[in-house]
């Protein structure tokens, strides 16, 4: 019964469990850069975030292009 449900549930964590944590990691950073408060970023200490969302749009820029770019590989080859 390798065609099941359970065994491509398997399967699809056993590919792909590495980019679904990133991506929730990516995604907590994110939403919490738009509604951190400002006195938490001020303990950062950082000359460059300054607002919660410098914090999300650095997110943006340095760790989204990952997981596209996982996607557009993905798409274009089977794994399964």
């Amino acid at each position: 019964m390798k065609n099941g449900f359970a065994a491509k549930i398997k399967d699809f964590f056993k590919f792909h469990l590495h980019i679904i944590l990133y991506s929730y990691f990516w995604l907590g950073l994110f939403v919490c850069g738009l509604v951190a408060p400002d006195w938490r970023i001020r303990e950062l200490g950082s000359n460059v975030i300054t607002k919660g969302w410098h914090l999300s749009l650095i997110s943006l820029l340095l760790i989204l292009p990952v997981p596209i770019i996982y996607w557009l590989r993905i798409r274009r080859k089977p794994v399964l």
